[in-house]
């Protein structure tokens, strides 16, 4: 014996019936869906980042809101020729988005561990006894007038001259300042704390931290996709 299976066709009401349950059901899940992305995901995105380190910015140069949820910390060495390409390529987003915005605090610790950049070291933050401001305005023609990491370009004439092509550096002030080398264990201090929290003590500039968790690789996705996860 065959069997036929035929459909029966619904009357009209139990049609829309039909379409009404479908359609709330399409909603249900894009509302569901919604929810996991703005609440749920950040929370896989929290787990999957490199757990946060103390870093110690006390004394290191810093500007921006200091009541901000977002703490930027940057290790950078001044003859350092990524350093300079950060600077360049990331700095202009980070000062127009996080900082003017009042959105984010930045601290630069400076570390002298490339051959040669302990006067460099030493200038900027002999600026930075004249200001916070003048002294990221200093670093910043620094890196973008950035001559070869071979070569040994950070002289006290030549780092006297950049701070005259920077307006509000008081020159003769800073000449007096160099001549003392006074932040040489400053900078090894800064130097050890870098060891001390950086993957496996070895150091590499530029390394950027937010709120403790350092940020690789090192491009604005990455900035901006720790940023969400830790605010």
């Amino acid at each position: 014996m065959n069997h036929h299976y035929t459909t029966r066709n619904l009357p009209v009401s139990e049609n829309n019936s039909a379409i009404k349950i479908t359609m709330i059901s399409i909603i249900a899940i894009i509302v569901i869906a919604v929810i996991a992305i703005f609440f749920i995901r950040p929370m896989y995105i929290e787990k999957e980042l490199p757990k946060p380190v103390v870093i110690n910015t006390t004394g290191q140069p810093t500007i921006g809101n200091p009541n901000a949820k977002i703490h930027l910390v940057a290790f950078e060495d001044l003859k350092c020729s990524n350093c300079a390409r950060f600077n360049v390529e990331l700095m202009p987003y980070i000062k127009k988005d996080l900082i003017e915005k009042n959105v984010a605090t930045y601290t630069l610790i400076n570390l002298a561990f490339i051959e040669g950049s302990m006067p460099a070291a030493n200038a900027a933050h002999c600026v930075y006894q004249q200001s916070a401001k003048l002294f990221f305005e200093y670093t910043d023609y620094i890196f973008h007038h950035q001559p070869p990491e071979t070569e040994n370009w950070a002289t006290v004439p030549n780092l006297l001259n950049y701070a005259n092509d920077v307006k509000g550096i008081n020159t003769t002030q800073l000449s007096q300042c160099l001549v003392q080398s006074p932040y040489d264990q400053f900078m090894h201090n800064n130097l050890l704390q870098a060891i001390k929290i950086m993957p496996n003590g070895i150091v590499q500039t530029p390394t950027l931290y937010i709120n403790g968790v350092i940020v690789q690789p090192l491009t604005r996705k990455q900035i901006e996709r720790v940023i969400e996860a830790v605010k």
